[in-house]
């Protein structure tokens, strides 16, 4: 098993409604008539499941821990624009691609008032080197070098194109603290960023606070809490009330909310996709036929009026539009039920023909029902099975499921894409459990290419490839959807949803 990558499913799939909590009362709420100038209420779906800087895997982790680690450089994760300084307030690449030189700024210290160094960002590059979950960040990291306490040398094992948008994402951690104590650095996580840890109340809430020392000044909102509400319409109406600020909600609550002047919607466009994966070891699906069948057989268009209320871009190729190795020649499946019964006849396979479950988590159920039912029109019958979260990952990163349906990101450069494709990782991104010596060969390759327009005839062998194979049945490319008090000042929400507290205000 190697590296698995930024958020797993970005979505943080709901847990049972059974355990939703009701939002606690904020006594500085809009609802309450108090002072809002102190504090935030940020509404998440779901529980951390841990705190580890390196070691999460969702979306609502990467949301807390991005309010308090800070990285070397920062940068938008479509690559767009220079990075800007964090801990680094300079860098300079060799000519021959190797070393990215990080020069460290003196005045940043840790949650407990230690100063940041040389020796704490080498043993968080060398922390996301050994990560399975995020360890592309750091791909083609060969070795971290510390000149001095304020000097820090990344050798690269080749040149790497995207290497530089990776490592603008690895959250810095103190050596020192995680000696003392490895329980309490995953558990009392402590880091440079502008929060600080507080408290947490395993699936109710958890608490951070403005770091007083924060190098780049401090905080606003001096107290953000996030109040786990796995319910969606108990999330709208707590919205409404005033007793949550802020929230990433889902398209079926837009109407509700959009009615309500206290309460300003935004958009965020993201490489997520929908998509149904198909266990490639299990029968029938170890045929491509029967891939590509299940892809003609789904109404997109339906499926994106019906589960995102429009608010998604029909798309079967695992690349999104917007991103760098998608062009419009490489081929979209689109739906045509009579050529899904066709491929199938060819797959030596009779109707009506029983797939068995198509496994799901909660969030998904909705997206299961279209997907039975696209699928039955061409005799292929689904029984939807619902499960909690953690079960749910635990069976799917297992390959313990014949076919499912959810949502994915894999953040940053397009290289990404080798955790959904790649032998490396079944058993973390790549649900299909797909592995093909000519898939692995071609991402290597892209892997060390430093020409664009060289590299984008490698993304395009590769997607096409994907799409030929069928690999997924990808389905649409969902927008990230957020809700907040309208006195409640956001920029604008940055691409994959990537927001930080620190630039939020009350007006």
């Amino acid at each position: 098993m190697k590296k698995f990558f930024a958020v797993l499913v970005s979505i943080c799939l709901l847990g049972s409604i059974t355990a939703c909590s009701s939002p606690a009362t904020n006594n500085n709420s809009t609802g309450a008539g108090g002072d809002t100038s102190k504090s935030l209420v940020i509404a998440v779906d779901a529980d951390v499941d841990t705190l580890h800087p390196s070691d999460y895997s969702t979306g609502v982790e990467s949301d807390v821990l991005r309010q308090i680690y800070d990285p070397l450089m920062y940068m938008e994760q479509d690559g767009s624009g220079e990075p800007e300084p964090r801990i680094a307030e300079s860098y300079e690449i060799s000519s021959d691609n190797m070393s990215y030189t990080f020069h460290l700024r003196k005045d940043v210290t840790f949650h407990d008032g230690t100063p940041l160094t040389s020796a704490d960002v080498k043993f968080s590059l060398e922390m996301y080197m050994a990560s399975e979950y995020q360890g592309s960040y750091v791909t083609g990291l060969k070795s971290v070098e510390t000149l001095d306490d304020y000097t820090v040398i990344c050798h690269l094992e080749s040149p790497y194109s995207p290497f530089m948008l990776g490592v603008c994402s690895v959250h810095i951690a103190s050596k020192e603290y995680y000696e003392k104590s490895a329980d309490n650095f995953v558990n009392q996580p402590m880091g440079s960023g502008p929060y600080k840890f507080v408290s947490r109340n395993m699936g109710s809430n958890l608490t951070l606070e403005a770091y007083e020392e924060y190098y780049r000044g401090k905080a606003s909102i001096e107290k953000v809490t996030f109040e786990v509400i796995p319910d969606e319409s108990t999330m709208a109406i707590a919205l409404q009330t005033g007793d949550v600020h802020f929230a990433s909600i889902q398209s079926a609550s837009m109407t509700q909310l959009k009615a309500d002047k206290n309460i300003t919607i935004a958009e965020a466009s993201t490489s997520g996709f929908a998509y149904i994966s198909m266990n490639t070891e299990k029968a029938p699906f170890d045929n491509v036929k029967v891939r590509q069948a299940v892809n003609s057989a789904i109404d997109r268009e339906n499926l994106v009026q019906v589960c995102y209320d429009g608010e998604a871009e029909v798309n079967s190729n695992i690349c999104a539009k917007s991103r760098f190795g998608y062009n419009d020649s490489q081929f979209q499946y689109t739906y045509d039920p009579e050529k899904a019964k066709a491929l199938l006849a060819e797959a030596g396979i009779t109707t009506p023909y029983n797939l068995g479950e198509i496994l799901v988590a909660e969030r998904y159920s909705n997206l299961a029902t279209v997907i039975q039912n696209d699928l039955r029109a061409v005799g292929l019958d689904v029984t939807i099975a619902v499960k909690e979260f953690n079960s749910y990952i635990g069976e799917l990163t297992s390959g313990n499921y014949t076919i499912t349906a959810l949502n994915m990101t894999l953040e940053g450069d397009t290289q990404m894409l080798e955790m959904a494709l790649t032998t490396d990782y079944i058993g973390t991104a790549n649900n299909a459990r797909y592995s093909d010596a000519e898939m692995d060969g071609l991402f290597k390759e892209a892997q060390t290419e430093t020409d664009t327009e060289k590299r984008l005839a490698i993304f395009d062998q590769i997607l096409t490839k994907a799409q030929e194979e069928a690999v997924y049945a990808v389905l649409a490319n969902p927008m990230e959807l957020y809700a907040y008090r309208s006195d409640l000042q956001c920029p604008e929400i940055p691409f994959e949803g990537m927001y930080s507290v620190y630039d939020f205000k009350w007006k």
